[in-house]
C-alpha cells in the first residue's frame, strides 16, 4: 500500500505539472487570439486558416486541461483517502479538491464558448480563464501563509500570469508562423508577441525575486534545501530561455524579413520545449515545503563539501558482495566503512551496503556516458568516423540499468515485475531503460540514413529531454530530509544539463546550416558533464 501511495504522489506532482501547462496554453492562447493576432495583415485566406489552427490548438488545450484536471483529482484523492484513512466524504471539503473542481467547471465552460466561435464568445473566453487562474492560486504555497498572504497571493498571480502570457502563448506563435506563410503577417505578429515577451520576463524576475526573498530567506537555503535548488534549477533555465529571446529580440530588429523567420521559428521551438520544462520544476515546487518553514533542515554548505569533493570512483563491487553485519569471529576479512548520514547518526550495514552498491552503479553509468560525450565531441571533428558509433554505448546503459540499477527487482532480485512497477524509483529507473533503447534505434538509424530535414533525428532530442525533465521529478525513497536534499543536489544539475542537451541537439538540426556550430558543441559538452557529476556521485 506504501509502495502505491509513493507511485501515485509521483503521478500527483506530473499531473499538477500537466494542468499548469495547459493552464498556461489556456492563457497564452486567449491573449494570442485576442490580441497578437489581431488584425494581422495579410490575404483573408491565409488570415483565416492561421485563426482557424490557433483556435484549434486552443480547444486542445482546454481539452487537455479538463482531462489531466479530472486526473488530477482522482489521483490526489485517493492519496489522501489511503494516507489519512478516510472516506470521500472527507476529501469534497479539502481545499484542493474544491480548487480543482472550480477549474475543472470552469474549463468545461471554456470548452463549450470556444467552439461556438461567436465575436462575442471571444471575448467571453476571458472569464472562464480568470476563474481557471484564480482557483489555482488557492493550492499555492502563498494561500496557506499566515503572514503577508495578500503580497505573496498577489506576485504568485502576477508569476503564473506572465508565464502563461509567454511560455502558454509561444507555441501559437510557432503554430502562427507555420499557417501563415505572408511575409508581413508573420513579422507583424512576432513583434507584438516579442513585446509582450518582454513584459513578462520583466514580471516574472520582479515576482520571482521577491517570492525567492520571501520563501528562501537566505543564501545557504538556496542550495541547503530541496525548494532552494529546485528555485535555482527554474532559474538556469530561465536564464536561458531569456538569452534565446534575446537572440529573437536583436534578430527582428537587426536582420532582414526573410533571414529572421527560418531562424527565429526554431530558436521559439526550443523556447517552447524549455519553457514546458520550467513550469514541470514549478509544480515540484509545490510539493516541496518553503525553505523558510525548514530552519532545522537546512544542510550546511561544509556538509555540502563533505558530500561533494572530488572522490576516486568506487568501479568495483566486491565490497558491497562481501558486506554483512558484523561478521563472526574467523569470518570473512572485508569490513563496511563506518558512515553517518547529514545529521551525524550511524548509518546500519545494509544501508552502508546498499549505499556503496548505488555508488558503483551510477559511477559506472558516469564512465558510459562521459565515453559517450567525449565520442560525440570527436566526431564532431570530423577526424574520427568510429566515433559517430557512441549511440551504441547506450544500449549497454539500458542494460546496465535494468540488472543494477535496483538489484532487488526482476530479473535479477526477488521482486516481482508488478511490484517493481509499483515503487515510483523503480518505475522512473525502467522508463529510463526503455528512453535509452530508443535513443539508440533512432540515433543510429539516423546518422546512417544522414539526410536533411530527417524527422527521425528530432526523437533523440525529445527523448533527451523529457529524460531531463522527468529526473528533475525523480523522487526516492529517503525520509530524512537533509539526505534526500544531498541526493537531489547531484541529480538537478544532470537534469537541466539533459534538458538543454536534448534542445541544443535539437536547434543543431533544425536551424539553417550556417547556424548550427554552437548548439553542435553545446549537447555533447553537456553529456561529458553530465558524465562527470556521475563519476563523482556519493550517498555516504
Amino acid at each position: 500500500m506504501r509502495q502505491l501511495v509513493d507511485l501515485f504522489e509521483f503521478l500527483s506532482v506530473v499531473l499538477r505539472a500537466g494542468t499548469l501547462v495547459f493552464q498556461s496554453l489556456l492563457l497564452g492562447g486567449v491573449l494570442f487570439i485576442l490580441w497578437i493576432s489581431r488584425n494581422a495583415p495579410g490575404d483573408v485566406p491565409q488570415r483565416q486558416r492561421m485563426e482557424s489552427s490557433l483556435w484549434t490548438l486552443l480547444r486542445l488545450s482546454i481539452l487537455g486541461l479538463i482531462v489531466v484536471q479530472a486526473i488530477y483529482l482522482f489521483v490526489d484523492s485517493c492519496v489522501l483517502m489511503a494516507s489519512a484513512e478516510i472516506g470521500f466524504s472527507g476529501v469534497v471539503g479539502a481545499n484542493f479538491f474544491i480548487s480543482g473542481s472550480v477549474v475543472l467547471c470552469a474549463a468545461l465552460v471554456a470548452l463549450i464558448i470556444s467552439v461556438s466561435r461567436s465575436k462575442f464568445s471571444s471575448w467571453a473566453l476571458i472569464v472562464p480563464a480568470v476563474v481557471v487562474m484564480a482557483a489555482s492560486l488557492m493550492t499555492n504555497h502563498a494561500a496557506s501563509r499566515l503572514e503577508g498572504r495578500p503580497l505573496l497571493v498577489t506576485l504568485t498571480a502576477i508569476h503564473e500570469t506572465a508565464t502563461g502570457f509567454w511560455i502558454g502563448g509561444l507555441p501559437y506563435l510557432v503554430l502562427a508562423l507555420f499557417r501563415n506563410k505572408d511575409s508581413s503577417a508573420r513579422f507583424y505578429v512576432t513583434e507584438r508577441f516579442s513585446r509582450l515577451a518582454l513584459i513578462s520576463v520583466i514580471l516574472i524576475i520582479f515576482s520571482g525575486l521577491t517570492m525567492s526573498v520571501k520563501y528562501i530567506a537566505s543564501w545557504q537555503a538556496v542550495l541547503g534545501t530541496a525548494y532552494g535548488v529546485m528555485v535555482l534549477a527554474k532559474a538556469v533555465m530561465l536564464g536561458a530561455l531569456m538569452v534565446l529571446g534575446g537572440f529573437n529580440f536583436l534578430m527582428l530588429r537587426n536582420m532582414k524579413r526573410d533571414q529572421v523567420m527560418p531562424r527565429l521559428r526554431r530558436l521559439i521551438e526550443a523556447e517552447v520545449g524549455i519553457g514546458i520544462t520550467v513550469i514541470l520544476t514549478a509544480a515540484s515546487l509545490t510539493s516541496q515545503p518553503p525553505a523558510v518553514d525548514q530552519p532545522n533542515d537546512t544542510v550546511s554548505l561544509h556538509q555540502i563539501y563533505l558530500r561533494f569533493r572530488p572522490t576516486i570512483p568506487r568501479l568495483s563491487y566486491s565490497r558491497v558482495e562481501a558486506a554483512s553485519p558484523a561478521p563472526a569471529q574467523g569470518g570473512s576479512a572485508h569490513q563496511l566503512p563506518v558512515a553517518y548520514n547529514a545529521d551525524g547518526e550511524p548509518l546500519s550495514p545494509k544501508m552502508i551496503a546498499d549505499s556503496m552498491e548505488s555508488e558503483s552503479n551510477h559511477h559506472w553509468m558516469g564512465v558510459l556516458v562521459l565515453a559517450m560525450g567525449v565520442l560525440a565531441l570527436l566526431a564532431r571533428t570530423g577526424k574520427a568516423p568510429w566515433a559517430e558509433y557512441w549511440p551504441l554505448l547506450l544500449i549497454g546503459i539500458a542494460v546496465f540499468i535494468v540488472l543494477l540499477a535496483d538489484t532487488e527487482c526482476w530479473p535479477v532480485g526477488w521482486k516481482t515485475v508488478g511490484a517493481c512497477f509499483v515503487d515510483p524509483e523503480v518505475f522512473q529507473h525502467r522508463m529510463a531503460a526503455l528512453v535509452c533503447v530508443g535513443f539508440a534505434v533512432f540515433e543510429l538509424r539516423v546518422r546512417r540514413r544522414k539526410q536533411e530535414n530527417d524527422g527521425m533525428a528530432l526523437v533523440f532530442p525529445l527523448m533527451c529531454a523529457i529524460g531531463g525533465a522527468v529526473l528533475l521529478t525523480h523522487q526516492h525513497a529517503i525520509t530524512n530530509v537533509k539526505e534526500n536534499l544531498l541526493v537531489e543536489l547531484s541529480h538537478v544539475p544532470m537534469g537541466v544539463l539533459a534538458v538543454f542537451a536534448g534542445w541544443s541537439r535539437w536547434l543543431e538540426l533544425r536551424l539553417p546550416p550556417g547556424n548550427r556550430r554552437i548548439p553542435s558543441w553545446i549537447w555533447p559538452a553537456c553529456f561529458v558533464l553530465i558524465g562527470a557529476a556521475l563519476l563523482n556521485y556519493r550517498e555516504i
